[in-house]
């Protein structure tokens, strides 16, 4: 692709008003490739979504994916409807535009309680596919948060149907499910304080479950042998809340297996607990590390509007991993987290159970200064950031600041002695989504607000899986609040290397129904398209239901599953489904979308056959130039119908300052008045005269039954438009030179200039 930039974001909105579209979507169009595709080593695509048709702003929704290669279908959890959502992807193709996949729900819950009256059913939090496709694995939460969980294991049906075998208990609030081997399946059981803290209340132990799946029984590990080490991990960075024993702090929240061996991170303790999985035993919980903020730089300052990273001596970000995937080079076992951080907020205030660890600081009050006093005022930070309440736990140094969550993804090296890291990313989930999304940088999943997250957790890495493309092993790591997936070359464990980041969240769209208001003014929204990425799978080629390797992910916000292709190629797919196969426009829709010189009318549409107006016209030149700025030239409006804050505003002003377009006479442009045939031909000819192209090859008009009627004005222009094969005549033989232009036609001709004179 020869423009490399999108060149049209300010066309968005101005199409969407112009074309009355609803504000469901924007008309920017959903993005569907990589941002460095075409250039990166991997290539990732989207081919198909899967929508719940549901949303919440608080997330919940579309959580975890797991597949059958066998039948073809993936499962999602729905946490707003409490049900399994069977999609079919048989079949499953990149075509022309995003395929929207169709989906059945499964009533687990009914299922399980026809099963076993006596478990009160709470919660399904996490789906697992046996190796061999036989057996699905869900994990249970009671509805009791302090009773015993459930592990549902149900028979896989070629019509992607389940039926229940049978119910195994597990330890308290199983959060996570993954399979060892097709007889072994495995749950982080969390045991989360959610009765806050207080007389009379229960903090359940964290535990792993391990589950007989022949035999339907199970074992549920402890973390009891470590009570009596307390003092040695904290000492070594296990943080822990004061007076609490280790049995009942730590906290499982996600499982990776490697040679026999199950990696679990305790995501509120920072660190990771190894069990062998054989003999059903912990052999060592190892602290994971900080970030380091006086070496690293951070943007913390949520005020600013801007990506301004800084150090700040004595100030650290406790990583906190959620999901950890793990993989072996060259006879060595290297785990990879994702960084997220996850703050205690359990209890009820009126019973006095309510406990919260994070501390507030407001720099823009006088005085203000952080809870170690590391952080002041005279740093220059103006907006809220959040700090860990590091005076309640233990493992942690008094004299530092400390914040939720690393930003970051780290590679860790399994060792005799327990975990060394080789890699962390540093600031680059920041630095990049900053250069590929400035407008929407540290955007929340509840918001499209710039720079909401900076004081808080940034882009929030929440997921990570590993995937082999073509004998390179790759992480790839989801942003749960900007969103996106980042995506790493970790062949080389200690040398691991950005390649390619996809975002196919439409920032511009707002889902209508999803506004919420807070003192009569919007707070939080759903933005269009995948929002909040929770849950990954990543399919190889052999397994995949089309051939090539495959990225699945699950989006709590959206409701929404969305499939990646992923290869060496890039490939061209539309968002648009007005775009279909066979059209005569397709090739030129797709090139002027691929170059940033058309964008969608919507989200999902293009309106091939949609007039265009003067300013759409204006506005799709302008992009060709690449969208100059015009700030400097100091031009005054000379139009009475041009608003100087509309969409088109800029394009106009250019096109005047170069005389590639002019108003009427009478001091108008008429923006919104649909655009001829001969107007935009002379609008085109009057560009390339700007470009100094060649203007010498002039088509014979006469021989169409009404180049007469081209008025005399126009007749240069579109005798070179002709003589250049950009317009031509209708399948009638008449040429219509005073007939509407369709946005059809538009790309058609603009694809045909591109390609063949604006190089020349």
């Amino acid at each position: 692709m020869k423009h490399k930039a999108k060149r049209a974001a300010s066309l968005a909105l101005g199409l969407a008003l112009a074309l009355q579209v609803g504000a469901a979507a924007s008309a920017q169009g959903l993005p569907t490739g990589g941002y460095e595709n075409g250039a990166a080593a991997l290539n990732l695509t989207q081919i198909a979504r899967y929508s719940a048709g549901q949303y919440n702003v608080d997330g919940g929704v579309m959580e975890i994916v797991t597949y059958n290669s066998d039948t073809g279908y993936a499962y999602a959890i729905n946490g707003q409807s409490g049900k399994l959502a069977a999609i079919p992807l048989s079949g499953l193709t990149a075509g022309v535009h995003v395929e929207e996949l169709p989906g059945t729900d499964i009533d687990v819950k009914a299922l399980v309680e026809a099963e076993d009256d006596a478990f009160q059913y709470g919660d399904m939090t996490s789906v697992a596919i046996s190796p061999d496709n036989t057996t699905l694995a869900a994990a249970l939460q009671a509805e009791g948060h302090n009773d015993p969980g459930r592990v549902a294991l149900f028979t896989c049906g070629e019509d992607g149907s389940l039926t229940l075998q049978g119910l195994v208990e597990a330890g308290a609030q199983p959060d996570m499910v993954t399979f060892a081997d097709n007889a072994t399946a495995l749950t982080a059981d969390e045991g989360e304080p959610r009765e806050g803290y207080g007389e009379n209340t229960v903090d359940p132990k964290g535990t792993v479950t391990v589950v007989d799946v022949e035999k339907g029984e199970s074992t549920v590990v402890d973390f009891s042998a470590f009570d009596a080490q307390r003092d040695a991990l904290a000492e070594d960075g296990v943080v822990l809340k004061k007076d609490t024993a280790p049995s009942v702090d730590l906290e499982p929240e996600y499982i990776a297996m490697a040679e026999g061996k199950a990696y679990v991170t305790l995501q509120e303790n920072n660190a990771i607990a190894v069990l062998d999985i054989a003999s059903k035993t912990f052999e060592g919980v190892y602290p994971i590390g900080f970030e380091d903020y006086g070496k690293t730089p951070i943007d913390l300052d949520k005020k600013d509007d801007a990506y301004a990273p800084k150090t700040y001596e004595g100030l650290l970000g406790i990583r906190m991993p959620d999901a950890i995937a793990a993989y072996t080079v060259g006879g060595e076992t290297y785990l990879v987290t994702a960084n997220e951080g996850d703050a205690r907020e359990w209890g009820d205030e009126d019973a006095g159970t309510f406990y919260l660890n994070e501390e507030e600081v407001d720099f823009g009050d006088e005085g203000a200064a952080s809870p170690a006093g590391t952080i002041t005022g005279e740093s220059g930070l103006t907006g809220k950031v959040v700090f860990f309440k590091s005076e309640d736990f233990d493992g942690l140094d008094g004299t530092k600041d400390y914040l939720f969550g690393g930003r970051t993804f780290t590679i860790f090296q399994v060792t005799e002695n327990g975990l060394a890291e080789v890699f962390t990313s540093g600031s680059d989930f920041e630095s990049l989504t900053a250069k590929y999304v400035p407008d929407y940088y540290n955007t929340s999943n509840d918001n499209a607000v710039l720079d909401d997250r900076s004081g808080k957790k940034g882009p929030e890495p929440e997921s990570v899986t590993l995937g082999a493309v073509n004998g390179k092993t790759y992480a790839f790591v989801a942003l749960e609040r900007t969103g996106g997936i980042m995506v790493y070359d970790v062949s080389n464990p200690e040398r691991a290397a950005f390649v390619n980041y996809i975002n196919t969240r439409d920032f511009d769209a707002i889902v209508e129904g999803s506004e919420q208001y807070e003192d009569g003014e919007l707070d939080k929204w759903v933005t269009g398209g995948d929002v909040a990425p929770e849950g990954l799978l990543f399919l190889d080629g052999e397994k995949s239901p089309n051939g090539e390797p495959l990225l699945l992910a699950a989006c709590e916000v959206s409701g929404t599953v969305a499939v990646y292709q992923l290869g060496d190629k890039a490939l061209t797919v539309l968002p648009f489904a007005d775009v279909e196969e066979g059209r005569w426009y397709l090739e030129a829709v797709q090139y002027a979308y691929e170059n940033s010189l058309m964008e969608g009318t919507s989200g999902t549409t293009f309106a091939p056959e949609t007039n265009l107006s003067r300013a759409m016209a204006a506005q799709i030149l302008y992009n060709l130039e690449d969208q100059p700025d015009v700030s400097d030239e100091n031009l005054e409006n000379p139009y009475t119908d041009v608003d100087g804050e509309a969409w088109y505003a800029e394009a106009v002003y250019w096109a005047r300052l170069h005389k590639v377009a002019e108003g009427d006479g009478d001091g108008t442009f008429r923006p919104g008045d649909e655009i001829s045939r001969e107007e935009f031909a002379q609008m085109l000819y009057n560009y390339a005269k700007y470009k100094d192209c060649d203007l010498s090859a002039e088509g014979d008009l006469s021989r169409f039954p009404d180049g007469d009627s081209v008025q005399e004005w126009a007749l240069p222009a579109m005798a070179w438009a002709n003589g250049n094969e950009l317009i031509n005549g209708h399948d009638d033989g008449t040429l219509d030179p005073a007939g509407n232009t369709t946005r059809a036609q538009a790309a058609a001709i603009l694809m045909g200039f591109d390609q063949n004179l604006a190089e020349k």
